[in-house]
C-alpha cells in the first residue's frame, strides 16, 4: 500500500491508510487528490491535532468556495464543493474521541455540507427513519440511476463500520450501485453516525434485529423488488452483515467486505488503537466493560443458518483483522454458493477492507452481488 508518511511506525502506516481511503473517495467526487496533499503536508504521522487542524482548515476553505458559488447562482460548482467539504470535515471529526466537545458541532457541520452538496446534485435521494427498539434510525434511500429494464430494481443495503458515517458510502460504492440499476439503502444503525452521536444508541451483538427492522421498512416500499434485497457490509459491518443473514432470510445475497468473525478476539484484542472508538460506540465506560460486551459479538455456532450466497473478501495484510478471521467465516458457511477472495500485494487490496484497490474490489463485489440478485 502507498505510504505517504515514510517512517517505519504503526502511526505512519495507519495515517497512510486513511489517506489512501480518501484517494478512492476523490475518484467518486468526495475529495480532490491535490487538496488532500495540500492538507496532509502539515500533518505529522500520529498527531491527531495536526490532522484535525489541517482538515478543518481545508473544509472551511472549500465550503467558502461553495458558499460563494451559491451566491452567484453556480449550483454545480456549489454541489461539488460542498461534497468535498463534507469529506474534509468528516475527516476532521473522525480523529476526535467520542467525548471531545468538538465532535458533535463538527458532525453537524459535516452533515449540513453533505445535504447541501447532494441536494444540488443529480443524485436523487430520500431521507426517512426506521423504527427500532423505540428509536428512529436515520436512513437514506437512493433510487437507481441505471437502466432497470422496466422491472422493479433490486435494493442493496449498504451499512458502515465502527468509525464511518453512512453518508460516506456515497463515495465508497453507492454511486456505482445506482449506476448499475440498483437502489441503495444507507442507515445509521446502533453505534453508528447519528445513532451514537445524537441519540446515544450503542451497538448491540444481535445486530440481526436491526436488519429485520431495515428489511421490514423496505417491504413497505413499492419501488423495489422485495425478492431481490442484497447486503454489502465491511469492517465492523464484516460482523454485522454475516450476522444478519444468519437470521434474516429475506436478504438474498451478502458480501462480507473485510471479515470480522469475532469482534473481541479478531479486532479489539489485536488492534488496541481502536479501543477508545469501540468503547464509545459500545457505550462502555472501561476496557473491562468493553471486553465483557464484545465477548458476545461472535459468529460462532451461527453460520450454518445462512441460506443465501456469500462472498467474503479480505486483505492479506489487513492491519486490523487477521486473514484467519475471513478463512474461518468462509469455512463455517454451509451454503453451496460461497466464495473467498484474498487480495494481496500483487493484485492490490492487501490492506484493511482492501482499501488500496477499491476501484477493482468494489466493482467486483457489486457485480457479484447483482449477478445473484438477478
Amino acid at each position: 500500500m502507498f505510504q505517504y508518511w515514510t517512517e517505519d511506525t504503526p502511526a505512519a502506516r495507519v495515517y497512510s491508510f486513511h489517506l489512501v481511503w480518501l484517494f478512492y473517495e476523490a475518484m467518486q467526487g468526495g475529495a480532490d487528490v491535490n487538496e488532500l496533499f495540500h492538507a496532509v503536508r502539515k500533518v505529522r504521522a500520529g498527531n491527531g491535532e495536526d490532522w484535525y487542524a489541517a482538515f478543518t482548515e481545508l473544509g472551511d476553505r472549500i465550503k467558502a468556495i461553495a458558499d460563494e458559488a451559491v451566491a452567484k447562482g453556480h449550483e454545480v460548482t456549489a454541489s461539488e464543493a460542498y461534497r468535498r467539504a463534507f469529506t474534509y470535515y468528516r475527516s476532521a471529526e473522525r480523529i476526535l474521541p467520542g467525548t471531545d466537545a468538538r465532535k458533535i458541532p463538527m458532525y453537524h457541520r459535516t452533515i449540513e455540507c453533505f445535504h447541501e452538496g447532494f441536494g444540488r446534485s443529480t443524485h436523487k435521494y430520500e431521507r426517512f427513519t426506521i423504527p427500532f427498539d423505540g428509536h428512529e434510525l436515520d436512513a437514506i434511500f437512493l433510487p437507481p440511476r441505471g437502466d432497470a429494464r422496466g422491472a422493479k430494481p433490486p435494493c442493496i443495503i449498504f451499512p458502515t463500520g465502527a468509525d464511518a458515517l453512512p453518508e460516506e458510502n456515497m463515495f465508497r460504492g453507492a454511486q456505482e450501485m445506482t449506476a448499475r440499476g440498483a437502489a441503495v439503502l444507507l442507515f445509521n444503525g446502533p453505534g453508528q453516525g447519528s445513532s451514537i452521536r445524537l441519540k446515544n444508541i450503542p451497538t448491540i451483538p444481535d445486530y440481526e434485529r436491526v436488519y429485520t427492522a431495515v428489511v421490514d421498512s423496505l417491504m413497505t416500499r413499492d419501488d423495489i423488488d422485495h425478492d431481490r434485497i442484497g447486503l454489502i457490509g465491511g469492517s465492523m459491518a464484516g460482523y454485522y452483515a454475516p450476522r444478519a443473514v444468519c437470521f434474516e432470510h429475506r436478504i438474498k445475497g451478502c458480501v462480507v467486505w473485510g471479515a470480522l468473525y469475532d469482534v473481541l478476539n479478531d479486532l479489539y484484542d489485536p488492534y488496541p488503537p481502536l479501543h477508545e472508538q469501540l468503547q464509545w460506540i459500545g457505550g462502555c465506560a472501561s476496557d473491562a466493560e468493553a471486553r465483557r460486551k464484545y465477548a458476545a459479538f461472535t459468529l460462532e455456532g451461527q453460520l450454518q443458518n445462512v441460506r443465501c450466497p456469500v462472498l467474503v473478501t479480505h486483505g492479506a495484510r489487513d492491519h486490523m483483522v487477521p486473514v484467519s478471521s475471513a478463512q474461518r467465516l468462509y469455512d463455517e458457511l454451509t451454503v453451496a454458493d460461497k466464495e473467498l477472495r484474498i487480495f494481496d500485494d500483487e493484485t492490490g487490496g492487501s490492506g484493511h477492507c482492501s482499501v488500496d484497490n477499491w476501484t477493482q474490489v468494489v466493482a467486483y463485489q457489486i457485480d457479484w452481488l447483482l449477478d445473484r440478485l438477478g
